[in-house]
């Protein structure tokens, strides 16, 4: 996919230093191709490098050609005003990015030194997943509007996110040929292009079922016709599903639902899944992580649940 690495608000940076946009386009193309990478992820990527390519431009008072781009000091004194500006989880992200541009640089030959492996990336505080409880969660699903096409849609988006806990990229990438309706299955296609077949419940089949009944033009495209359309007849984004999920939450559910996201529906699913028996290797399926530690932290989730329910419930008061 042939992508511009150049814009209208950089003239001058590129062109004091023709290597950037080709070390770029090259660098995002090794992500699209050879590591599978989202396009959510290649744009944060490259939103990140230039970030630090105007840091180098700035510090060098537009005399780039020289500039060593592994010139150690100078990295630090980046992640330093980094560090002053924005939180960890920030500061973690773009230096993971430097890391993988430099390696990448160095492994193509085009750097002698890759010398930010020797940064480590700090510690960010990890947070637990923001879940809903079953009675929140299904009075979002019971009290949505389904008359007209737009809410027949939103209605599918959300009977599906929490039936099947599916990534909400993963849901507005699904096409109609990936719904197996007698199954009552979908067919998945994961990050690093995995594939994984998961089960839908009855009310989610439904859904689905009512808003493709909607839609004829559907079933007449052939091959890889995308499922969720805008009013365009495209693909619709993953902003609008946002945007129309979280007016839903706060019609729903007041201050808490501007809290809700796409992905508040994958950690509720599992979270309940949980709580109601089914095990850690089944979620971790289900949700296709890569690594069960991933999946192990709604144990956490459930752990706190559990202990406030206790603590509220218990006949004998422990509390002071």
């Amino acid at each position: 996919m042939a992508r511009k690495t150049n814009t209208p608000q950089e003239p001058d940076l590129f062109e004091q230093d023709g290597r950037l946009p080709d070390f770029l386009a090259r660098f995002l193309s090794y992500l699209e191709t050879e590591r599978s990478a989202s396009p959510h992820t290649i744009a944060n990527y490259e939103l990140d490098l230039r970030d630090w390519f105007r840091f180098l431009f700035e510090k060098k008072g537009g005399d780039f050609q020289n500039t060593d781009l592994s010139d150690l000091k100078l990295l630090r004194r980046y992640l330093a005003t980094q560090a002053k500006q924005y939180e960890k989880s920030t500061l973690s992200r773009r230096l993971s990015t430097i890391k993988g541009f430099l390696k990448f640089l160095h492994r193509e030959g085009e750097i002698e030194k890759n010398a930010a492996r020797i940064l480590r990336l700090p510690r960010v505080p990890k947070k637990l997943p923001f879940v809903l409880s079953t009675e929140e969660m299904l009075k979002l699903l019971d009290e949505a509007p389904h008359t007209n096409l737009r809410q027949k849609r939103l209605k599918a988006v959300l009977e599906l996110l929490y039936s099947t806990g599916v990534r909400v990229s993963e849901c507005v990438g699904l096409t109609y040929e990936q719904i197996d309706f007698p199954g009552s299955t979908l067919l998945i296609k994961g990050k690093g292009s995995k594939e994984r077949v998961v089960p839908m419940g009855a009310h989610c089949r439904d859904a689905l079922r009512a808003y493709v009944d909607s839609v004829p033009r559907l079933v007449k495209h052939g091959q890889a016709t995308p499922l969720f359309l805008n009013r365009e007849g495209q693909r619709v984004s993953v902003r609008t599903v946002q945007r129309d999920l979280q007016a839903h939450a706060i019609t729903v559910l007041g201050e808490k639902g501007s809290e809700v996201t796409p992905h508040t529906f994958r950690h509720s699913c599992a979270t309940h899944l949980l709580t109601g028996g089914a095990g850690l290797r089944e979620i971790q399926e289900l949700l296709g992580h890569r690594s069960l530690v991933t999946t192990q932290k709604y144990t956490q989730v459930d752990t706190e649940r559990l202990q406030r329910v206790y603590e509220k419930t218990h006949p004998r008061d422990f509390t002071d």
